[in-house]
């Protein structure tokens, strides 16, 4: 039996970087906030795929979900990957179980809760995919967790870890997905990891290398978004709205109760997260931020209330069969675009320090 004495906090629906946190805590004795971490990777992406459904898809985050995740952040916090997908249980199991005994936690992605027993309100009575846990532990019939919405280690026999991670979770990972995180130069200056990071977040969105991201993504939605109704089906745009009201979801991507017959009871604004970012920001910002985050938060609060118009408009079309109003929501786009600009500039200033503190040293 092998179970490492890792620290661990509650974090509900952070569980994609819940694991990050405790193992940072672990090894530095201080823990990077969950959620300044998570909500930090706002953006904009247009997703195009002709032979998908819905053939146009809209997330408000930069690829802030899997191995891009991880990467995102390893050079700042100071850890090195080991990770696989894809490949059968058992030899990923014994994978796991090797990097344990070498003392490196590992993050097993995109599991279905249907199969996880502490998950007493979902287990064998709903399929919720795409769940992560930080595994600590294991002996011969079973694996021992972190799960970000349990206190302590929670117990997850083989075989039901087993059907939790038997499918891919569509367009972030394959079966049987790990991260083992290997944290062996931590950076102990949370405020440098966090303020590097939003500042390189924040370029990437006004500043992005592809025209589907960010800034230029939102000016090529304005471009296109008129023209759609004359590509698409009925079927096809009533798909990208739906598509596009789920993932505004604050906390978890959900459709609101006029268009779902679940209520999971989550107060669960859609606003993309602005409303959290912001909260964050302010929360945080004598701690580990600059006095410029609260101007970003003014305006990401602004944005997160045009985004929520934005879907309250999109949730009476769908329940109209109307998409034929484009221009309605135009003039809402444009003003988001400029919100958004002036929210994320103010976050540019760290990367502006670090360019003058370079300068006086080369002087």
């Amino acid at each position: 039996m092998k179970i490492l004495k890792i620290p661990h906090q509650l974090a509900d629906y952070l569980c994609p970087i819940n694991g990050l946190c405790d193992i940072y805590e672990w090894k530095t004795g201080n823990r990077i906030p969950d959620d300044l971490l998570f909500y930090s990777k706002a953006g904009f992406q247009l997703i195009s795929q002709k032979r998908a459904t819905p053939p146009k898809m809209i997330f408000f985050g930069q690829s802030s979900i899997g191995k891009r995740e991880y990467n995102y952040w390893k050079n700042l916090i100071g850890y090195e990957i080991v990770s696989n997908e894809g490949r059968a249980f058992k030899t990923t199991l014994k994978e796991i179980q090797s990097l344990l005994d070498n003392d490196v936690p590992t993050i097993l992605f995109g599991l279905d809760m249907y199969h996880l027993p502490y998950q007493q309100k979902f287990y064998h009575e709903c399929h919720i995919p795409g769940h992560v846990v930080l595994m600590v532990g294991y002996d011969e019939k079973n694996v021992y967790v972190h799960d970000n919405s349990k206190i302590g280690v929670q117990t997850i026999p083989v075989d039901d870890l087993r059907l939790a991670w038997a499918n891919d979770y569509i367009g972030i990972s394959k079966r049987n997905a790990y991260f083992g995180i290997d944290m062996k130069s931590p950076n102990h200056d949370i405020s440098h990891i966090i303020q590097q990071g939003i500042s390189r977040n924040a370029n990437l969105y006004l500043n992005a290398p592809l025209g589907f991201i960010g800034i230029k993504g939102i000016s090529k939605f304005i471009k296109e978004f008129p023209s759609w109704e004359k590509t698409f089906s009925e079927e096809e745009l009533k798909n990208i709205y739906l598509h596009f009201v789920e993932y505004s979801g604050s906390v978890l991507p959900e459709l609101p109760h006029e268009l779902s017959n679940h209520n999971s009871g989550i107060d669960n604004p859609h606003r993309a997260s602005r409303d959290k970012l912001a909260a964050a920001l302010l929360n945080y910002k004598s701690a580990f931020g600059t006095p410029h985050w609260e101007e970003a938060a003014h305006h990401f609060q602004l944005s997160g209330a045009i985004i929520e118009s934005i879907v309250s408009g999109f949730v009476e079309d769908i329940q109209h069969q109307t998409f034929t109003r484009a221009d309605r929501y135009i003039p809402l786009f444009e003003k988001l675009k400029e919100v958004e600009r002036k929210a994320f500039k103010p976050l540019l200033h760290t990367q502006e320090i670090d360019r003058s503190k370079k300068t006086e040293l080369m002087l």
